[in-house]
C-alpha cells in the first residue's frame, strides 16, 4: 500500500513539473543562472534580468527595459550587441519611450553626442521556459557598463562541453560528473543504480557463501543438492550484478565526457586592439546625429 502511495506521489510530481514547464530553450538549466561569470576588467559587470510575457519578443523587450530602468537611464542611447549572431540593435530610450534600429554591420554602435547619457550593453545569453498557458518566462544575461563609461567587454563563448571536468569526477564517484554538468536526474539515476547494484553484489555473495557453509556442515544428500542449487543461483545473480555495475560504470564515464551538459559561459580576455568608425544615426525624436561604431 505504501509503495502504491509513493508511486502516485512521484507520478503527481512529474505531472506537475511537466505542466509548469511545457517547453524550454535548453534541455538543462544553464550554469550562468546560478553563478554569473566574473569580468576580467572593472569597466563593466555581468547582470541577469528576468521577465515574463505572452511572446518571446515581448519578454526580450521587458528584459531590456528592466535593465535600462535599473541602470538609472532616463534619456540616452543604448547599444546592444548580439555576440552570437553579430546582429546589433541600437536602442533609444527617450522620456520613457523605447525605439530601436537594427544593424548587421558587425559593430557596436553608440551615440557620439556629448549631451546624452550612454549605456553600453552586450547580450550574452538567454534562457526561457513556456508553460501550457503559453506564457514565457525569460532570463537574459548581459554585460553592462556604468553610465557614460566605455567598457572593454570580454570575449565570451557559450558551450555545453566540459571536457575532463566531468570525466575525473565520474571516475571517482559514478554520477558526480553528471551532477557537475547540471544533469541532476541522470546523475541521480547513475549514482542510485550503482548503489543498488553494489548492494546486490554484497547480498548475493553473502547468500552464496552462506549456502557453501551449509553444504560443508551437512551430510544429507538431499539438503546438499538443494543448497548447491541455491548456491549456484546466488552466484549467477552476483555475476549479473557485477556485469551490470561494470557496464553502468563504463556508460557513466562515456556520458561524463561525451554528453552535453548545461550551457555555461566561457570568458576570455580581449586583445587591446580596437577600431573606430562613424556612421549616421537618428535619435528617438528624429534628430540626425553621427554615431561612433566601436569594434573590439
Amino acid at each position: 500500500m505504501s509503495r502504491k502511495i509513493f508511486m502516485l506521489l512521484m507520478l503527481s510530481f512529474f505531472t506537475m513539473t511537466a505542466s509548469a514547464q511545457y517547453k524550454s530553450s535548453e534541455k538543462l538549466r544553464p550554469k550562468w543562472l546560478q553563478k554569473q561569470p566574473t569580468p576580467t576588467n572593472p569597466t563593466f559587470r555581468y547582470e541577469t534580468v528576468s521577465a515574463s510575457a505572452s511572446s518571446l519578443d515581448a519578454a526580450r523587450g521587458k528584459c531590456l527595459s528592466e535593465l535600462i530602468s535599473s541602470s538609472g537611464l532616463i534619456n540616452g542611447i543604448v547599444a546592444v550587441s548580439d555576440y552570437r549572431t553579430q546582429e546589433h540593435i541600437s536602442q533609444v530610450w527617450n522620456n520613457g519611450k523605447l525605439t530601436e534600429r537594427i544593424e548587421r554591420d558587425g559593430t557596436t554602435s553608440t551615440s557620439a553626442t556629448s549631451d546624452e547619457m550612454k549605456l553600453y550593453v552586450q547580450h550574452i545569453a538567454e534562457y526561457w521556459t513556456r508553460d501550457r498557458s503559453g506564457m514565457y518566462y525569460m532570463t537574459k544575461l548581459y554585460a553592462k557598463s556604468e553610465l557614460n563609461t566605455a567598457p572593454l567587454f570580454d570575449n565570451v563563448e557559450l558551450t555545453t562541453k566540459y571536457g575532463a571536468r566531468g570525466l575525473w569526477r565520474s571516475a571517482i564517484i559514478p554520477g558526480w560528473g553528471q551532477f557537475h554538468k547540471g544533469a541532476n536526474l541522470k546523475g541521480g539515476l547513475i549514482l542510485g543504480g550503482t548503489a543498488v547494484l553494489a548492494a546486490g553484489i554484497v547480498f548475493t555473495e553473502n547468500q552464496r557463501a552462506d549456502y557453501v557453509r551449509r553444504i560443508n556442515q551437512t551430510h544429507d544428500i538431499n539438503l546438499i543438492r538443494s543448497y548447491q542449487t541455491k548456491r549456484d543461483h546466488f552466484a549467477t545473480a552476483r555475476n549479473i550484478c557485477i556485469g551490470a555495475v561494470a557496464a553502468l560504470y563504463v556508460y557513466n564515464l562515456i556520458d561524463a565526457v561525451a554528453a552535453p551538459g548545461a550551457q555555461r559561459v566561457v570568458v576570455k580576455k580581449r586583445t587591446n586592439g580596437r577600431t573606430y568608425t562613424f556612421l549616421p544615426a537618428v535619435t528617438g525624436d528624429g534628430t540626425p546625429v553621427m554615431a561612433a561604431a566601436i569594434t573590439f
